[in-house]
């Protein structure tokens, strides 16, 4: 029992660990139509938000030339939207059960390794990972609400790119009155039940000497869980060339 006032942290990298891996073994195996209507709802976000970047800025992207790191990957939704928009693709997860089945989708889509592939680990943004490449873009859709420190999380993102490069980054905006807009049964995998503001979105990129902010308005979406009306956006920065 710890003392008052010395409770452990709550370990939200581990939490979304198994919950990405059994969510991922289910999407795969015997629950196929338990997760079926997920995994539909989960492929058309990934469109909408591949959608909203390409529409914002255009000219990032280029079938024979753009290189891309999908940060917090899953199971390869928003991969597979953007694959026919890039030349190459390096999804990164920490869930293997997750990185396997993205994996196995690009195969069965023709695509090769080179084209598509994903690899489990965790990223910390340091000399030798993912064998020093560097990356026009670095995407992160759906996954900054998932991290405790989204400062950190930008800065190892900020470390992946090559000069000029942009980091985009698609989440849910908050709410005029600030309510919560996840439910209580992710709270567990959730830090940022709130969502994000403009300031702390641009906070943690000016921290990590981005320059050009911009974020902007995605698309209107309702949460499947809570029914809850809510905004996304696209926020942009460039790494100093």
């Amino acid at each position: 029992m710890h003392a008052e006032g010395s409770e452990k942290p709550h370990d939200f990298a581990a939490a979304n660990r198994t919950y990405f891996d059994e969510h991922a073994r289910g999407c795969s195996g015997g629950d196929h139509h338990r997760h079926h209507h997920h995994g539909e709802e989960a492929r058309k976000l990934g469109r909408r938000n591949v959608a909203a970047m390409r529409s914002a800025y255009p000219l990032l992207f280029d079938e024979d030339t753009t290189e891309v790191l999908d940060y917090a990957c899953g199971v390869g939704m928003l991969s597979q939207a953007l694959c026919p928009h890039v030349k190459s693709i390096v999804g990164v997860d920490i869930s293997q059960a997750s990185v396997d089945q993205y994996n196995a989708n690009a195969s069965n889509q023709g695509l090769t390794p080179d084209e598509m592939k994903a690899v489990c680990t965790e990223l910390r943004g340091e000399a030798g990972e993912l064998d020093d490449a560097k990356f026009d873009v670095v995407v992160c859709c759906a996954s900054y609400h998932h991290f405790p420190s989204i400062e950190q999380t930008t800065r190892v993102l900020a470390h992946f790119l090559k000069p000029g490069g942009s980091l985009l980054v698609t989440d849910i905006r908050a709410a005029p009155d600030g309510r919560v807009l996840f439910k209580e049964t992710h709270h567990h995998i959730v830090p940022h039940k709130h969502g994000f503001t403009e300031d702390m979105i641009r906070t943690a990129f000016d921290g990590t000497g981005l320059i050009n902010f911009e974020m902007k308005d995605a698309f209107k979406a309702k949460m499947t869980a809570t029914g809850e009306d809510t905004m996304w956006f696209v926020a942009r920065g460039v790494k100093p060339g």
